[in-house]
């Protein structure tokens, strides 16, 4: 199925922003290149020191795809992304990290999916790029997106990457009350186990995402990692609930942190963390 690209419904692009000025204009132009051309853009400057909000003006000044800047204090990457939401109308609501790059087809793809299967929100497949090289490293494709979930949660393959994968209805993002800014690191794992409380998470197996690897990620601060995922975990197994998969989730993340910790040659903390995965 296709939609009429001159047409349909207007998606709204929001992209949190911070010290992100040497890629932000990369990933502008992959959202001006889109087929789907029914698109409004809201850039957060999520208190950057860097000149990516000077990047996006003179982008937006210069560009035949509307993009709005709003700047704000820094916040965290959930508050901005909700601030974006707030600041825009769009029927839909595409997320896209400031680093990340988009297919061309990426939007019209989803928009047709989500036409037709009335779900609360639909991912796609992505291909992860080394930062200096701008060589592939490794391609990631879902045909279920629900089944997934339950692999992330487990820390067992890779996640949905949603910041920049995600095309959601703007009723449910409504209804679920944006992202939970008491996480960071897991916040897109949050919403995305609210979200399905919603309806089954679409996915298409197109891989229609490019993502950005550099050592400046928020998933490689593995302190915080750690604690925001155990605060997750007893959330999500409240009251003794799914206790089976609850050991299992938490040895995961203990291998996770420990092998990583040893990997950077901390060898006491790293032994600590393995010691928890038993």
């Amino acid at each position: 199925m296709r939609v009429d690209v001159a047409a349909g419904p207007l998606v709204s692009v929001v992209i949190p922003m911070y010290q992100a000025g040497a890629w932000i204009e990369e990933t502008l132009t992959t959202v001006s290149a889109q087929t789907y051309k029914n698109i409004e853009t809201v850039v957060v400057d999520d208190g950057s020191t860097d000149r990516g909000a000077d990047v996006v003006a003179e982008y937006a000044a210069s560009g035949s795809t509307p993009v709005r800047l709003v700047r704000t204090v820094n916040r965290g990457v959930s508050v901005a992304r909700n601030t974006g939401v707030l600041a825009s109308c769009g029927e839909y609501v595409a997320l896209l990290d400031a680093d990340d790059l988009w297919h061309p087809s990426k939007l019209e793809y989803q928009v047709a999916h989500l036409t037709g299967s009335g779900a609360p929100m639909c991912v796609c497949g992505y291909e992860m790029f080394d930062d200096r090289t701008g060589r592939p490293i490794g391609v990631v494709r879902f045909r279920n997106g629900s089944r997934a979930l339950r692999g992330w949660l487990a820390l067992e393959g890779n996640g949905l990457l949603l910041p920049s994968t995600a095309l959601i209805r703007r009723t449910a993002l409504e209804d679920m009350r944006g992202f939970d800014p008491e996480f960071s690191v897991s916040a897109d794992l949050e919403f995305a186990l609210r979200m399905e409380e919603v309806g089954p998470l679409d996915a298409v197996p197109e891989t229609l995402v490019r993502y950005r690897v550099h050592p400046a990620q928020m998933h490689r601060q593995l302190s915080e990692l750690s604690a925001d995922m155990s605060r997750l975990y007893d959330q999500v197994f409240t009251g003794g609930r799914y206790q089976s998969i609850e050991r299992r989730c938490r040895a995961n993340l203990a291998a996770h942190v420990g092998f990583s910790e040893l990997i950077r040659g901390h060898f006491r903390l790293g032994t600590l963390h393995l010691a928890r995965s038993a």
